[in-house]
């Protein structure tokens, strides 16, 4: 399962031993003064052109992905439900 925590001056963002397994990545720490904003609305994956993690059509995203718009971290199952966080002079 995914958690989410915020701190005093960071949001984290911390997979269990499967999804660290597929996204190739225990955790992601932004801090708060990098977050542009967020979002509930479903998500819609850029065009991929190189990855670290685990990629299943439909189905499954989970890793880092380089795009055409830079860098990116998904855990996504299902991109009608999840939640995207924009960010600002920073990776992810």
């Amino acid at each position: 399962m995914v958690k989410i925590g915020a701190g005093k001056d960071d949001v984290v963002i911390t997979l269990d031993a499967k999804e660290k397994l597929l996204a190739v990545k225990l955790k992601v720490a932004i801090p708060k003064e990098s977050i542009a904003s967020i979002s509930t609305k479903k998500a819609k994956p850029s065009w991929l052109s190189f990855k670290m993690g685990t990629y299943v059509t439909k189905g499954l995203m989970a890793g880092t992905f380089w795009t055409r718009k830079g860098k990116a971290f998904y855990y996504v199952r299902d991109f009608s439900k999840c939640i995207t966080l924009y960010l600002k002079d920073h990776e992810y």
